[in-house]
């Protein structure tokens, strides 16, 4: 005969699936952060269904999670930016102001903090920083930029001076591989956080063996704004000397050959810059999502998704001809703007989007929330957590940007709202000095309606604005500039 539990035995057992159900609720989630070096959000399908390149792998993480439209980068270009990523702060709080810079790794990132709350820290990739990683129990990271082939990677085995061991095969594969390495050689009951920082797109545009032949024979549709000639705005007078920005003159050794081929005409070379550029491009965003997918599905199959925050993004913008440039580097949208894509099995409703406005500082904070670690006051970042369950949340008015003058691109200081774009050269002649933006009825940034009369009032309130992320943030350089400019 079947024994009935009695009712003291039913409600013991009530008390313990309960508890058992909090315990598994309130466990520490597993963090994945991916990062692409220069992949814009008009290569990804689920941001431009008409992106030149499919993209299942990332696509997949936004059917699955949130998709952020509003993010912005704070300084965009690589090495300022990974370090803003790490610590939460500006690029003058952090000190990586330039890719000149040296990363002090003795200050507190978000790594640090994860483990001292009992995380495991991986970084697999780039790390761009030159000084040695703190804050991580391992690493393979490339010297420098490495190489796509091949690629000698640094473990905490080897001096920091050093290049490390050479992995054969294609890079971005290597860089997944050794992600998975780290996760399947972890004890099952700790918490994990792994940086799986990718060089993939970032030039040059050496294709895995399975990639070579794509869009060899296309010719792919141009960008509206690609013979822009940049009337009225700060690129004109200095157009001739931006080797680091425009595709007729690009600074890629790989690309000198194809530059002369229509010497002298600048519409036949950088149209057909655009076509050479954008081949080798599309053709690593390719490998970047193939491994993307590989992740994902690493942490399906060993049972790790449920309990894994996923976070992909990028550390910077990237132009695709817009503007006919190539690169980054400036406050205008497609460098300015970044992939953001987030996904927690329970906490975040899948297939969700959001426009709130956000900055790259809220990475830091969002991951030591979602952790259950203490925000530390000083961080420059808000949590993303209440945008997860709520995608109208509102942050910030606006968010702020300061490019140092680096690589033949003016220095740049900026305020951008959910409308608007107040952008400052202060050191370019006097009539290049500002920009603004109508970000709705323009959005490609054509026309600067910095002098319009009807945007004065608008222009009052940028004014206003910017000053007060530069008091806010604490910049310094910033508030040289603007006490000896004339406004």
């Amino acid at each position: 005969m079947k024994r009935i539990p009695n009712i003291r035995t039913i409600g013991l057992l009530l008390v313990a699936a309960a508890f058992t159900q909090s315990c598994r609720e309130k466990a520490p989630p597993n963090i994945l952060v991916i990062v692409a070096d220069d992949h814009c959000k008009q290569t990804i399908t689920s941001y431009n269904p008409n992106s030149l390149v499919q993209t299942p792998g990332i696509d997949r993480l936004a059917e699955e999670g949130m998709q952020f439209h509003g993010m912005m980068v704070s300084n965009s270009v690589c090495a300022p930016s990974r370090a803003v990523m790490l610590t939460g702060k500006h690029s003058h709080v952090n000190g990586m102001k330039t890719n000149r810079h040296r990363f002090d790794g003795s200050q507190q990132t978000f790594p640090k903090l994860l483990q001292e709350a009992g995380y495991r820290t991986a970084v697999m990739g780039k790390w761009h920083l030159r000084s040695r990683p703190e804050g991580f129990d391992d690493y393979r990271l490339m010297d420098g930029q490495g190489q796509y082939y091949d690629c000698p990677l640094k473990d905490p085995g080897h001096p920091w001076d050093s290049t490390g061991n050479v992995f054969e095969g294609y890079l971005t594969d290597v860089i997944t591989d050794q992600g998975i390495r780290w996760l399947e050689e972890l004890p099952a009951e700790e918490p994990f956080c792994l940086l799986v920082h990718h060089k993939a797109p970032h030039g040059p545009h050496d294709p895995a063996p399975r990639h070579a032949h794509l869009w060899e024979n296309d010719t792919l549709p141009e960008p509206p704004t690609l013979l822009d000639t940049y009337e009225g705005r700060a690129p004109e007078p200095i157009g001739d000397e931006l080797v680091s920005s425009r595709l007729a003159i690009s600074r890629y050794p790989g690309y000198r050959e194809d530059i002369q081929k229509y010497a002298g005409d600048r519409e036949k070379t950088t149209r057909h810059m655009y076509q050479v550029f954008m081949r080798g491009y599309l053709k690593l965003v390719k490998s970047l999502d193939e491994n993307v997918e590989r992740l994902l599905d690493y942490l399906d199959e060993s049972g790790l998704a449920e309990n894994t925050l996923v976070i992909y993004t990028s550390d910077n913008g990237f132009f695709n001809g817009e503007h006919g440039f190539y690169n980054k580097m400036w406050m205008y949208e497609p460098s300015m703007a970044l992939p953001f894509i987030a996904r927690w099995p329970g906490e975040i409703p899948g297939g969700s989007d959001t426009k709130t406005l956000t900055s790259l500082p809220d990475l830091t904070a969002t991951i030591l929330d979602a952790a259950g670690v203490d925000i530390p006051d000083d961080l420059q970042g808000t949590s993303l957590r209440p945008v997860f369950t709520n995608p109208d949340t509102a942050l910030r008015e606006a968010v702020y940007y300061h490019y140092y003058e680096a690589f033949h691109v003016p220095e740049q200081i900026g305020v951008r709202t959910t409308r608007y774009k107040l952008i400052f050269f202060p050191n370019l002649p006097e009539s290049y000095r500002w920009e603004l933006y109508d970000l709705q009825t323009d959005p490609r940034e054509m026309e600067n309606l910095y002098e319009h009369e009807a945007l004065q009032p608008v222009r009052g309130k940028m004014h206003r604005l910017l000053e007060e992320k530069i008091d806010e943030t604490g910049d310094q350089d910033a508030q040289m500039f603007l006490k000896n400019i004339r406004i």
